[in-house]
């Protein structure tokens, strides 16, 4: 459980969303949602509205079909603990610790990639199309045929700057420019670091990041981007990466999920509480703790109104903005 608890500090704080849709936002509310199990969950992801998945500790994987009202159990066969989730459609979904396993039939079966023996663990997965698609696994691997075969397109140990570098999260604008990032934090060090596409993922530049681990990041489009660090910042940039200026340097936690409606209103999740910002990350109003001895663990959203977060013992929470 030790070990399962770091994986899912490593991983599931890592992640930022956008839906542009202009209306006036007033508050955050968020309500828990009984599942029954007490497992851990550590990521989320919907296909659609209505279709969505969680997976975690023990390879439990949950399914909803209305929306996040109601969830069951999917009988995967899968044993090793789960890092993430990618759910591209509603019948095609990606999950992953070590190795690789895909469903094309919303989870009544699934296939391995044979990935389990290629070196680190997988922490994120991120398809363009039902073909294309990219993990996070020794720096960033690509599929060209929905998930059958990888190919290694940018070798983290081959980077001389950042070796030993852990990538935790990609994100595309479109189907040419996207971004990966992570880092390292040990013995009283830490190091971020972003790489950058132009090409549809082919080849990657880094952008030599002169901050500390970078525990979530969001490109509203190919220059305008935030990303939050271990020292608890959060910094901005205009260009695409090539300058940022600190936004602040009080964020909640170092660990954190992130939601952009636009660049002044944010969610934000950390280990223990759901806050959101209405002046782009200058200050934090609390809208939800966890219980005692709880943890959250992902978060995502389906349009800019409704979104869902889990974490440990079960726990699967409704956040809803109005």
């Amino acid at each position: 459980m030790k070990t399962l608890l770091i994986l899912i500090i490593a991983l599931a704080v890592f992640a930022c969303d956008k839906e542009d849709e202009d209306f006036n936002f007033q508050s955050v509310s968020v309500s828990t949602i009984k599942v029954d199990t007490d497992k851990a969950f550590t990521d989320i992801s919907f296909g659609s509205g209505q279709v969505g998945y969680a997976c975690g500790e023990m390879g439990i994987l949950f399914k909803t079909g209305d929306g996040g009202a109601t969830w069951s159990s999917l009988k995967s066969g899968i044993t090793p603990s789960l890092h993430c989730i990618d759910a591209f459609s509603d019948n095609q979904i990606f999950t992953a610790r070590n190795e690789l396993y895909r469903s094309g039939d919303g989870g009544a079966n699934w296939t391995t990639a044979g990935l389990d023996d290629q070196g680190s663990g997988i922490f994120d997965i991120r398809f363009l199309s039902s073909q294309t698609g990219f993990i996070a696994k020794n720096g960033i691997m690509k599929t060209t045929d929905g998930g059958t075969t990888w190919t290694l397109v940018f070798d983290s140990s081959k980077d001389e700057n950042y070796y030993a570098i852990v990538y935790n999260a990609i994100e595309f604008v479109n189907n040419n420019i996207g971004f990966c990032a992570g880092g390292k934090t040990h013995d009283g060090g830490s190091v971020g670091t972003i790489v950058k596409t132009k090409d549809g993922g082919n080849n990657w530049e880094n952008l030599n990041m002169d901050m500390s681990q970078i525990t979530a990041f969001h490109f509203m489009d190919e220059n305008n981007g935030f990303v939050f660090n271990f020292d608890k910042e959060m910094w901005k940039t205009t260009d695409g990466g090539k300058n940022w200026t600190l936004v602040s340097s009080d964020i909640p936690d170092r660990y954190v999920n992130c939601y952009f409606i636009d660049s002044n209103k944010i969610v934000l999740k950390t280990p223990e509480s759901i806050y959101h910002s209405l002046d782009g990350g200058k200050n934090w109003i609390k809208d939800y703790a966890v219980p005692e001895g709880g943890y959250l663990t992902a978060m995502e959203f389906i349009n800019s109104k409704l979104g869902f977060a889990c974490g440990h013992n079960g726990l699967i929470a409704k956040i809803e903005i109005k």
